[in-house]
């Protein structure tokens, strides 16, 4: 027998990366964790990567707290999904407070099965049905003409970087929350946040693909992921707009809003999108790990 053989991970068997992922969650973060078949399997460092580039931002004081006199920072997962991969490590990490959102029985289930099981971090975690029999819908279209209510500056995507600094759309636009067609659906922030809830941040894992077909391309890995957490009509970008949208009636509850992003075409796309809402401030980021990249957009 050689000994020396390295051991290795067959990156296309589901099995084994929901195996690396629950040994990682427990050996790093002290974790407990699972996840039935067929649910999104997550990289452990992709998330992590998302979570200190948030405590970066936080950190920056670029925007005053939302609360000052509170410490524990509080954040809100859009699609928290089975995995609940983000409260976890953000309550674990640092002893962030959460809010994990999802539509379907099986990733509520798990979610707060995966919460139950790390009873030293399962007060910081409230997982939160979204009512799906009160669609979101959006009431108006913003035509004006790009860059009307935001100047771009300061954007070099090579590094990773953009500042957007502009003034703040009229009060009429502030009363909506469209800035593109009409949509219909279950509801993502508005909706979904509480009245009077307050948050330093949101952050969303956003489902990439149009299609199913599109979201099993990829021949060298197997993540799993269910039809909700993988596809939405119009991809990523569609998905972001309507959290851009959210953002501008509910403008008061967040400090930072944030996603991650499948494509610099895609991110140049809502970074425009940003400005016409009268954006303030806008942050972007790179995530790589192995062959794949995402981008962070705040």
């Amino acid at each position: 027998m050689d000994y020396h053989v390295r051991g290795k991970i067959d990156w296309t068997d589901f099995n084994a990366t929901r195996e690396l992922t629950r040994v990682l969650l427990h050996h790093d973060y002290g974790l407990n964790w699972w996840i039935p078949d067929g649910q999104l399997c997550p990289t452990v460092p992709n998330r992590s990567d998302y979570i200190h580039w948030i405590e970066d931002l936080l950190s920056s004081d670029i925007i005053p707290k939302v609360q000052a006199d509170r410490n524990t920072a509080k954040g809100f997962d859009i699609g928290t999904g089975a995995n609940c991969i983000y409260p976890l490590l953000g309550a674990s990490l640092l002893g962030w407070k959460f809010v994990g959102s999802d539509v379907t029985d099986v990733a509520l289930e798990w979610a707060d099965k995966n919460v139950k099981s790390n009873p030293h971090i399962s007060e910081l975690i409230e997982i939160r049905r979204v009512n799906m029999e009160n669609p979101a819908s959006s009431s108006e279209e913003l035509n004006d003409e790009p860059g009307k209510y935001g100047q771009c500056t300061d954007v070099d995507f090579d590094n990773g970087k953009a500042v957007v600094i502009g003034p703040s759309p009229p009060a009429h636009l502030l009363m909506h929350s469209g800035i593109g067609k009409s949509y219909g659906g279950p509801p993502i922030l508005v909706g979904v946040v509480k009245d009077g809830e307050k948050f330093d941040f949101c952050m969303c894992n956003p489902p990439f693909f149009e299609t199913i077909e599109e979201a099993g391309l990829n021949p060298k890995t197997s993540c799993g992921g269910t039809m909700q957490e993988m596809v939405f009509p119009g991809g990523d970008s569609v998905f972001i707009t309507r959290i851009i949208e959210d953002s501008v009636q509910l403008r008061q509850s967040f400090l930072w809003y944030t996603s991650m992003v499948g494509s610099k075409t895609n991110l140049k796309v809502l970074i425009s999108k940003l400005w016409a809402v009268g954006a303030t401030i806008v942050k972007t980021t790179e995530f790589v790990q192995g062959q794949t990249c995402r981008w962070g957009l705040a």
